[in-house]
């Protein structure tokens, strides 16, 4: 069940109908356990598929009752480890290829997702966070919820529980808000990574064919082109899927996190890992990089080093945030890139801190000219950083042959100038549309003193919502069938197979 099917979006408007006809919390939970249970047989061929997810979900139940039990750090870890192996064990990474795997295939998908939920829930069963046992019906419907099973966003279980016990009542503002944001997203994956995608799949295979031997101009130029439509295509299917799912939740009485703050914003790389996926992010924040860096300032008890294993913490965070994304080699060299563009920025802060003294270098990063040539680097590096999602170890070797040292710098440029420029004209576009509203905003007030009187007002208001939601919805309609016509089919959610 693909979320851009129409079955997928049936099944969510029945789930949604049959979750908020009672408030019960019985029966509420027995809803979203049947469409879990329903949503997870529809990527089965066959039941024995789903017995590596239970063996997951068992393992990682257990785990929460050991460390409640028997609380302790050697316990904690033992649990943390087994469950990461096991974890391992089932992705099979190309590192653990030596490793007989099951004799039959089974279902991969969610268990990265699932990892994060387990490991949170060990840690903080242990720390007295979670508070009251968890039951079996929460800790599946937590570890499970159909929206968040294949790619987040990462929840904490202490909200999830927080939301199923307020059992909210579906409101007119919860309607509307939810449903723009399914619309919204919609419209993301459809029309603009639909659009995006189509454009990719034009560009890549000539860049990617090993008998070809373009100019090294030639190759430089289909390369940041590529890269960069790739990049658009990336942030319209992500953040168009986590639109879709945290609309729907909202329907269902849920307050997920959000995963998106406008990333390109960002002025360096650490702060655009602050706005891109937000919810893993911060999961390894808590649970890898601060007990990292606790960890060696405990060993190291030495000031002057203290901002250095930021460094060091940082670039295995990232690395390792890195190459969870795939079990191939591939994943390993991204990982590293990712780890080496977050500790070089930590690094580099560190320097121009101590060179040009913390009131000066704040000054320096408010200037607009130094913001948008670091808007544009972050760009360009993310960008070639994620090449290692749309090639394979094979396709990335044609790839460098290709463009060489001297091309792939050029490419850097190139992408770091394309960003600068696409920002600038970003920015100039809205303050212009901003400016036009405001305008038209004026002349609205005026006109709203001449209108009717305010209870004609607000009859209108209770039926504009409404049909302007309708007409929406009748758009995203449209736009799917141009996009089924145009693309053959809707594009594939990318995040799926991490």
């Amino acid at each position: 069940m693909e979320l851009t099917s129409w079955q997928f979006v049936a099944f969510s408007v029945v789930v949604v109908f049959l979750f908020n006809a009672s408030r019960a919390a019985r029966w509420r939970a027995s809803v979203l356990a049947l469409a879990n249970v329903a949503f997870i047989a529809s990527h089965l061929r066959a039941p024995y598929q789903a017995l590596a997810l239970a063996a997951m979900l068992v393992g990682g139940y257990v785990a929460t009752l050991v460390v409640r039990r028997w609380n302790s750090r050697a316990v904690v870890g033992l649990c943390i480890a087994l469950v990461v192996v096991g974890f391992l064990y089932l992705k099979h990474y190309s590192f653990m290829s030596f490793v007989p795997t099951l004799p039959f295939l089974y279902l991969v998908l969610g268990l990265s997702y699932i990892l994060f939920r387990i490991i949170h829930l060990i840690v903080d069963t242990a720390s007295g966070d979670v508070g009251e046992p968890i039951a079996v019906w929460e800790y599946f419907n937590y570890t499970c919820n159909f929206l968040t099973f294949i790619s987040g966003p990462i929840q904490r279980f202490q909200d999830y529980r927080a939301d199923a016990e307020a059992a909210r009542t579906l409101e007119t503002a919860d309607v509307d808000e939810g449903m723009r944001r399914v619309i919204w997203g919609y419209f993301k994956i459809l029309a603009v990574s639909a659009t995006a995608n189509a454009v990719f799949f034009k560009l890549s295979p000539a860049l990617l064919q090993p008998d070809a031997h373009p100019a090294l101009a030639s190759a430089c130029a289909r390369y940041v082109a590529t890269a960069a439509i790739y990049t658009v295509f990336l942030y319209y299917n992500f953040s168009g899927f986590i639109d879709v799912v945290i609309g729907f939740a909202r329907l269902l009485g849920m307050r997920l996190p959000e995963n998106f703050n406008k990333p390109f914003l960002a002025g360096n790389f650490l702060d655009f890992w602050g706005r891109w996926h937000m919810t893993l992010s911060n999961w390894f924040r808590d649970y890898m990089f601060n007990p990292l860096l606790a960890a060696l300032m405990s060993r190291f008890e030495n000031p002057r080093l203290a901002p250095w294993f930021g460094v060091f913490g940082f670039f295995v965070t990232f690395a390792v945030m890195g190459i969870w994304h795939g079990a191939t080699p591939v994943f390993v060299a991204y990982g590293l890139a990712m780890g080496l563009g977050a500790s070089v920025n930590k690094a580099f802060k560190l320097f121009m801190a101590a060179r040009l003294g913390r009131a000066r270098y704040r000054d320096l990063c408010k200037a607009q000219w130094y913001v948008y040539l670091c808007r544009g680097l972050t760009f360009a590096y993310f960008t070639m950083g994620v090449t290692a999602l749309w090639v394979d170890m094979a396709q990335l070797a044609t790839l460098g042959h290709a463009l060489g040292v001297v091309g792939a710098l050029a490419a850097f440029v190139a992408l770091s100038v394309l960003g600068t420029v696409s920002f600038i004209a970003a920015d100039l576009a809205l303050a212009g549309l901003a400016a036009v509203a405001a305008f038209a905003g004026i002349g609205h007030k005026a006109n709203a003193a001449n209108a009717a009187s305010p209870a004609n007002d607000a009859a209108r208001g209770r039926f504009a919502r409404p049909l302007a939601a309708a007409f929406a919805l009748a758009g995203v309609l449209l736009v799917t069938l141009a996009v089924n016509t145009l693309y053959t089919q809707p594009p594939e959610f990318v995040y799926r197979a991490f």
